[in-house]
């Protein structure tokens, strides 16, 4: 294969009107850019305030499960030691319920 190289003949300056019409077709892309532009910040800018909303929401839900969680736990731990320790049900008697055994005096300071 043989690959010719063919040259433009002669370039011709652009009309008036040519550079006119390209100069408009310009200004319109930049015009058409700057109004296109803040549209879709505005479309994007709520949704992501919403997001975040929701993350901060979410992250406050978690720490109250934590919260939670912990005094469930210490409960169950509570209750397993009232069905399984007598020395703790002695202990939460005497000192939650002000119980004393028969014949004994308790003296409290405050």
């Amino acid at each position: 294969m043989k690959y010719q190289e063919i040259q433009n003949e002669s370039p011709t300056a652009p009309q008036p009107v040519d550079r006119m019409l390209g100069g408009l077709v310009r200004l319109g892309k930049i015009c058409l850019l700057l109004l296109v532009v803040p549209v879709v910040v505005e479309i994007y800018k709520k949704p992501l305030a919403e997001q975040n909303a929701q993350r901060e929401k979410l992250e406050a839900l978690k720490t109250q499960r934590d919260a939670l969680a912990g005094t469930r736990d210490k409960l169950v731990r509570q209750m397993d030691w009232i069905k399984n320790d007598t020395a703790y049900l002695e202990m939460r008697a005497r000192d939650h319920e002000h119980m004393h055994k028969k014949g004994e005096y308790v003296i409290r300071f405050e």
